[in-house]
């Protein structure tokens, strides 16, 4: 979904700052949907300010409660400047200069004390890919935005698989492979750089 990312972000602004938080956190961050809708108002604001960084327990993490609970870390990430300015406007507009309800949920849900559910948050994510012409609901979702995560990070590194696991918070570069997808323009041009490379080889050996 990389590719359709600017056509989301064109008509993000046109909806409500909680679904733009919401969007744009999952597109920054990585995190699971689960695990957003967890997030409470005092993860992210301190001091009438949004944290530099996000950390989600081991307990809200994925597998963080089963039998396998031991081998899941806590994942903290750093909040970069299009998070935090969301987050900015969207806690503003809820609490405005008055101070923070910082044990509620980021996102609530309909009834006081609870949180914004999957299904609800699905809506939210199939909406705005609508409105952006990304075409069938079957083939994006709230995970479109964790890969989507996964694939720039990946870029951003230089193509650094490891560093990409570690930022993901996956155990095994296997899962994280699963999020990745080969271009094919990469992939010529990575081939015609080695034809590049050998043409120069075989022109010195001649001229030698």
């Amino acid at each position: 979904m990389e590719s359709d990312e600017p056509k989301v972000l064109a008509v993000l602004g046109d909806s409500s700052l909680r679904d733009q938080a919401l969007i744009v956190l999952g597109l920054n961050t990585g995190y699971r949907i689960s695990e957003i809708l967890s997030l409470s108002v005092a993860q992210v604001w301190e001091n009438g300010r949004v944290k530099p960084q996000l950390k989600v327990s081991r307990a809200r993490l994925k597998g963080g409660r089963g039998c396998h609970r031991k081998s899941v870390v806590s994942r903290t990430v750093p909040l970069n400047a299009p998070a935090m300015l969301v987050l900015e406007k969207y806690l503003f507009a809820r609490f405005g200069s008055g101070p923070a309800v910082e044990s509620q949920y980021l996102f609530p849900g309909r009834f006081p004390g609870t949180a914004l559910g999957r299904w609800q948050a699905n809506q939210i994510v199939h909406a705005v890919f609508d409105k952006a012409g990304l075409g069938s609901r079957e083939n994006y979702g709230t995970h479109s935005l964790r890969k989507t995560f996964a694939r720039r990070v990946y870029a951003a590194t230089k193509y650094d698989i490891n560093l990409t696991r570690a930022i993901m918070g996956h155990a095994n570069i296997g899962t994280t492979q699963q999020y990745l997808h080969v271009d094919e323009t990469e992939m010529a041009a990575a081939v015609y750089a080695i034809g590049v490379g050998g043409m120069k080889a075989v022109a010195e050996a001649a001229s030698g």
